[in-house]
């Protein structure tokens, strides 16, 4: 229940400044991120009779990694690589379960401790992105960043 709760919280801080200053793949990532959640959810609400909370958000994380695989790979920015690469461990955690079946509570909190980091990712690099916009702008700064 917490860990939703702060999941939601870092939702709303995280998307604003992607979309704001997140150029298109801040766009698109957050527009991911709302419809897995969604998805998720529904997965689990009504499938609930039906199959286990895992094999139900496995299929939706799965699309997920490839939609952000295709984000990364189009683009100059380093911050959503790092989100694929948070939600690539996620996954990984699904094999964590896999191996221990019983413990449908460990793959809950393995998986979903990484949607933190994915957030974080989500919030400070398009704000790093703009900042680093920012000084290429002022005249006679210095440039200490790679160009792109």
């Amino acid at each position: 229940m917490l860990l939703n709760l702060v999941f939601g919280i870092l939702m709303i801080f995280a998307c604003v400044p992607a979309l704001l200053w997140g150029g298109w793949e801040g766009r698109r990532i957050c527009l991911m991120f709302v419809l897995a959640g969604l998805a998720t959810y529904i997965g689990a609400t009504t499938l609930k009779p039906y199959t286990s909370l895992p094999d139900a958000s496995i299929v939706v994380d799965m699309v997920l990694l490839v939609g952000l695989a295709h984000v990364a790979a189009r683009t100059d920015r380093y911050w959503p690589l790092w989100i694929c690469a948070f939600h690539m461990l996620s996954i990984l955690s699904f094999l964590a379960w896999q191996f221990a079946p019983g413990s449908g509570k460990l793959f809950k909190a393995i998986s979903g401790i990484w949607s933190i980091p994915e957030l974080i990712a989500l919030c400070i690099g398009p704000i790093l992105d703009l900042r680093h916009a920012l000084s290429r702008e002022r005249p006679g700064a210095e440039h200490r960043h790679f160009d792109r």
